[in-house]
């Protein structure tokens, strides 16, 4: 009886041994493992894209684990490396505040996602909306208010002067040209009027604001918010040790610029400041930003999807990144020399945030991303392919200007889509596989840029739509004819270089007399071609619209000569005797001005 105790005893130990050693121990390794290995397939990465690297900092979260990885120079000429006091600029990311604050108020009862935002805004503002339909946060946070966008005094080198964000709203070159709820048109001005509303419900400036209820606390110390970053002095002095750089690594000058609408990406501090906010994003229990678990998990519940499907698209504010999860949200952003990304998976309390200073980056921002939340994996189901050729055409972002010569830039935005094979597409050069009907993925892009979604809209025909916006069909005759108009512009200014040269030299050389009415006009078309290049080279190095008004003025005062010029031309070519070679000379220059003038009205490059 004693020996099958002691036997029993010793099995029951060593059960009990087993139990600890087998079922405990085993996931605690398990897991280190598996962040060891996510730690070298990153560090991989970075050794893989070292060329790339100007200055990096990325920090990866996984439950309470932190992976923090810095490399490159803050300043290359005067190698100054990142360090944790390196600050970056967010950009866009700085939308994330925004939506944040907003949903401090909900949880207040101060504001509701479904109410008229007229309701909020002050009785005197000077509102961009002109449809019936009301406008509410929630089609502020899609980005489907329908304004559209505007390429002027987005950022501003040494702005003369600071404005309120109420001024720099009203003053704003934009327009609804959208029902609000009918297209996703990503809205730079939309996400500063929420953050106006913040501001007004509040009773307090948005920067004052976020500075209370998120940066303090959170204790995020090394990070401001004020355009001129004048929230904070610590960082202000930082950011004077970092410059930015293209993506082959090219000095950025200069590099420091200020974003007027502030809200929607002037945030700039440093990594280790923008973990805390993501550690406060994915908190479990007693959330420092909210009052109760439930408002942060409503944060990041899909509230738009995509048409037509169950994949999201927004979660209050927060974009949709396609991953292996497909429960990742958060936010890209790019300024004038940084670039950023920041997403979170609350379902499996992983987060990755990386911060560069190279301009309109994606190798880090993106790729990085997908490293570690994986690519997106579709949903397979029984649907048969659809013939691909429905889709064919040309399209454009819907978050266009729709009016000032800003438009013109829509020819350079916009792509092409063909068939692949019977079931598949090519987009710009890159290759869609066909996941179901309307449902297209593209291997050739990081997760972020791979999913594209087509649809049948009743006032827009085909419509595209991808992670930031839709982009809208293109009847191909409108395309060939804008386009065919500009190419006409380019010819007009070859003629007019090629009849002033040959002109002057033959007035020179053999004292031929110069018909000075003719030669006057040609002239004229070389300098205003001139200043159209140089309106369009300032608009892309930022600076304000003031700026270039005196330039716009003056394509106005050339369309009034060029045409009255035109008319005195017209009629000396009738009453004047000339060659067969002269005359057409004279029919050329008269209809080359006329192009000009066309396209400048067309496109509206006047002030």
């Amino acid at each position: 009886m004693n020996h099958h105790t002691n036997r029993f005893s010793k099995y029951f130990i060593l059960y009990l041994l087993s139990l600890v050693l087998f079922s405990f121990h085993p996931p605690a390794i398990s897991f280190a493992n598996e962040t060891a290995s996510t730690e070298d397939n990153i560090e991989e990465y970075l050794q893989e894209h070292d060329k790339d690297i100007a200055g990096l900092a990325t920090i990866l979260l996984e439950e309470d684990k932190v992976i923090y990885k810095m490399k490159g120079y803050a300043d290359i000429e005067n190698q100054i490396p990142v360090t944790e006091d390196t600050v970056f600029e967010w950009g866009s990311v700085s939308k994330i505040l925004i939506w944040i604050s907003v949903m401090q108020l909900v949880e207040q009862g101060q504001l509701d996602l479904e109410t008229d935002i007229k309701t909020y805004l002050p009785d005197d503002f000077r509102s961009k909306t002109t449809y019936e339909e009301p406008v509410t946060l929630q089609h502020l946070m899609h980005h489907t208010a329908g304004f559209d966008d505007s390429y002027t005094d987005l950022m501003i080198h040494n702005p003369p002067e600071m404005h309120t964000l109420k001024e720099v709203l009203e003053n704003a070159d934009i327009k609804q040209v959208y029902p609000p709820g009918e297209v996703v048109a990503y809205s730079n001005y939309g996400s500063g009027l929420a953050a106006f509303i913040v501001e007004e419900v509040s009773g307090i400036d948005y920067h004052e604001y976020v500075q209370q209820n998120i940066f303090e606390p959170l204790h995020m110390t090394k990070t401001a918010i004020d355009p001129e970053l004048g929230d904070n002095v610590w960082v202000k002095e930082a950011r004077g040790e970092v410059q930015g750089y293209t993506y082959a690594r090219q000095l950025i000058e200069p590099n420091f610029y200020s974003i007027p609408m502030y809200p929607v990406g002037s945030a700039t501090g440093t990594a280790g400041d923008l973990q805390k906010l993501m550690q406060a994003l994915l908190a479990e229990d007693n959330p420092p930003l909210f009052k109760n678990k439930d408002r942060l998990d409503q944060l990041f519940e899909p509230t738009l999807y995509y048409p037509g499907t169950t994949i999201p698209r927004i979660a209050n504010g927060l974009i949709y990144l396609p991953s292996k999860s497909q429960h990742v949200y958060g936010h890209g952003g790019n300024s004038k020399a940084f670039s950023s990304s920041f997403y979170v998976d609350r379902t499996q309390r992983t987060g990755v945030i990386v911060l560069t200073n190279i301009n309109n980056e994606s190798t880090f921002t993106a790729g990085i991303p997908e490293l570690i939340f994986g690519e997106y994996a579709h949903v397979e189901n029984n649907r048969n392919l659809e013939e691909s050729s429905k889709w064919k055409g040309v399209y454009e972002p819907a978050r266009l200007p729709s009016s000032g010569f800003s438009k013109v830039y829509g020819l350079l935005l916009r792509g092409k889509t063909t068939q692949s094979e019977s079931n598949h597409l090519t987009i710009s050069g890159l290759h869609y596989t066909q996941l179901e009907p309307g449902i297209y993925k593209t291997e050739d892009s990081p997760s972020l840029y791979s999913l594209d979604v087509y649809s049948v809209h009743p006032q827009h025909k085909n419509v595209l739509s991808n992670t930031y916006s839709d982009l809208l069909y293109v009847p191909y005759y409108k395309h060939l004819l804008e386009l065919g108009g500009l190419v006409l512009c380019a010819a007009a200014f070859l003629f007019s270089f090629i009849y002033v040269m040959v002109t002057a030299i033959r007035s020179i050389w053999n004292k031929q007399p110069l018909h000075r009415l003719l030669f006057t006009q040609n002239i004229l078309n070389l300098l205003i071609f001139t200043n159209v290049l140089w309106i369009a080279y300032k608009t892309a190095s930022m600076v304000s619209y003031a700026f270039l008004k005196p330039f716009l003025t003056l394509n106005l005062i050339y369309i009034v000569i060029a045409l009255i010029n035109s008319v005195f031309l017209s009629v000396r070519l009738k009453n004047q005797r000339l060659s067969k070679g002269e005359k057409r000379f004279w029919i050329m220059t008269i209809v080359f001005t006329m192009i000009l003038c066309v396209n400048m009205l067309y496109w509206e490059f006047y002030f």
